[in-house]
């Protein structure tokens, strides 16, 4: 998703749960516990999550059981491991935009929706892994919880440069921000499975395009007409002299005197 997405999260709680009952502490350890998520990651985006066995994601990481449930001492351990590489897709692969950094609040939303595009291109298999753990998450509290914590802070990214924007006159005033975000947070969503299930034919630059007017447009309305007004200022100077003159009132004795 957008670098808001997951850039702003902090893992460091979930990656000693993620790292099972032991971490990967040699380079031997790392490969291996590295080679089973891969291999989890696989399986769920080629089978989807009820396809997902441990001893198959052994096999493929050409482990043996006994070696995965020393890295993961539960599937829930190992479907953690799979959630942080997929954040760590998120946070990693980007639109060509520059250095992540400070930034003008209509950029954020210009960067949030750039690199949902490009993501959606490049790393389709992250998102349908994603997809098929927020379906799991509807019958398991477990993954719903990683996942509702993953939204939180997505809303917070978001809720903050919204904020930020409206204060700076860059997007609409009457924004309610909370739910502006969480509507933002729905239609990206929204916006990867038509652009997953419909490929290239989906106009999803356009589609952003016009989550972007929306939320700038009484902003743009405001300047177009301020911009028209001083078009006609420079091309008629005395229009408004004119105007005031044409506009007295006829029955004014002392004007009509003067």
């Amino acid at each position: 998703m957008g670098h808001g997405t997951v850039r702003h999260v902090d893992t460091s709680s979930q990656a000693d749960v993620a790292g099972g009952a032991h971490g990967g502490h040699t380079p031997r350890g790392e490969a291996q516990r590295e080679a089973l998520v891969h291999a989890a990651f696989e399986l769920i985006a080629e089978r989807g999550f009820e396809g997902l066995r441990t001893r198959d994601v052994a096999a493929r990481a050409h482990v043996n059981i006994a070696t995965l449930h020393y890295y993961f001492a539960s599937k829930e351990d190992l479907i953690r491991a799979v959630v942080l590489k997929m954040k760590d897709d998120f946070s990693t692969v980007h639109a060509l935009h520059g250095e992540p950094g400070a930034e003008e609040p209509l950029e954020e939303l210009r960067r949030e929706l750039r690199d949902v595009e490009y993501q959606a291109r490049t790393i389709p298999a992250t998102f349908t892994v994603f997809f098929e753990l927020f379906l799991r998450g509807l019958r398991d509290p477990a993954i719903r919880a990683i996942l509702q914590e993953l939204d939180t802070h997505w809303h917070e990214h978001i809720g903050s440069y919204l904020a930020s924007g409206v204060r700076a006159g860059v997007f609409r005033a009457d924004l309610d921000i909370p739910t502006t975000a969480a509507a933002l947070i729905t239609f990206i969503k929204g916006l990867l499975a038509q652009a997953l299930l419909h490929g290239e034919e989906y106009p999803m630059h356009a589609v952003a395009a016009q989550m972007e007017d929306w939320l700038t447009e009484h902003v743009r309305a405001g300047s177009a007409a301020r911009t028209q007004h001083q078009r006609q200022q420079r091309s008629h100077p005395h229009a408004h002299d004119a105007l005031a003159h044409d506009t007295h009132d006829p029955h004014d004795t002392h004007a009509q005197a003067r």
